[in-house]
């Protein structure tokens, strides 16, 4: 909690008392980092749910989003997401780091569409790993260039699916890549004074570290707005997955091959004329030949068929649906 003191705080509180000299320019210095502006004349777009919403979404795109990238660029990479905050396009815009890699991207049913940034710490190291480089530590400031932004791209595609696996609990998005761009000037997809959704995840790829943003306009949001809700997506979750798993095994089920076979009644014969066969030689069946044959589905007898002929291949008729297996079959 913001108002909790910590225990070296209480403890130089207790000092200064004693030593009757209390300096509360450092409390006050404290205190006033944690202050924000607040204008009462604009309420909070996204509500509480929303952003808990948000968090366990982009919770799982970063525990897929490392994972896809420590299997691309065959490195140890991590994922975490840091924050989930509501503030203005302009302030968002204002703080972003030049040169960068801007994204828009496409989520339909979200209307209009969304920012990517890559920062270029971030940035650097994934094309320093796919050129079988080393991540380096300290900052390059020096733009992209044409094949670096056209590596980069191809990674942005590789990845955005990574966003519907995501957001599948909650609703079924696909995504598209419009453009890659190195200026926020030419990547506003919102008015600067509109709401928007910053998430903020702190990648690490070997020695480097970057941050990867996802800029969601509450415009975008709108269609889905109802969906945005823990309970919600604790309770579609549920039953969407009942419903799919049953939907499966049904699947399943259906395309499973089994062996079926057509028999005729067991015929016994001692061991000596069996080795005494010969080519030419004539069974007798224990079969009449008006008697049906058994039609059996793996080892288990089902059904009842006459024997017969089509397209020039022997076939068989069925005539009877065995209701009660025997005993001697199970």
């Amino acid at each position: 909690m913001a108002g909790v003191l910590s225990q070296e705080e209480i403890d130089a509180l207790l000092n200064a008392i004693e030593s009757d000299g209390i300096e509360a320019a450092p409390l006050e210095a404290a205190l006033m980092n944690q202050i924000r502006d607040y204008d009462f004349r604009t309420a909070n777009r996204f509500n509480k749910e929303h952003i808990r919403t948000l968090k366990v979404i982009y919770d799982t795109f970063a525990r897929l989003f490392s994972s896809y990238l420590s299997g691309t660029l065959r490195a140890m990479c991590t994922a975490e997401v840091v924050s989930v905050e509501e503030t203005k396009y302009a302030e968002f815009v204002n703080a972003l780091p030049s040169p960068l890699i801007l994204a828009v991207v496409r989520m339909p049913p979200m209307v209009g569409s969304i920012l990517l940034e890559l920062s270029p710490d971030l940035s650097y190291a994934i094309i320093s790993r796919l050129l079988g480089g080393t991540p380096d530590k300290e900052s390059v400031s020096r733009g992209f260039t044409e094949i670096e932004l056209v590596l980069l791209e191809r990674i942005m595609r590789q990845f955005l699916p990574l966003f519907g696996e995501s957001w599948e609990k909650v609703v079924a998005i696909t995504t598209t890549l419009d453009r890659l761009e190195t200026s926020p000037q030419f990547a506003q997809i919102v008015a600067m004074n509109e709401t928007v959704a910053i998430i903020s995840i702190s990648v690490k790829l070997d020695n480097a570290e970057g941050t990867f943003s996802i800029c969601l306009p509450h415009l975008a949001l709108e269609p889905i707005n109802q969906q945005l809700s823990t309970k919600f997506l604790y309770q579609t979750d549920v039953h969407r997955d009942i419903e799919s798993a049953y939907e499966d095994i049904q699947k399943r089920i259906q395309m499973t091959p089994l062996d079926v076979s057509a028999s005729f009644n067991e015929t016994f014969a001692p061991v000596r004329d069996i080795l005494n066969l010969q080519r030419g030689d004539v069974i007798s069946l224990d079969h009449h030949i008006t008697q049906p044959v058994t039609v059996r589905v793996g080892h288990l007898p089902k059904f009842k068929a006459d024997i017969g002929v089509k397209d020039n291949r022997y076939a068989a008729k069925i005539v009877e649906i065995i209701q009660k297996e025997d005993a001697s079959d199970e």
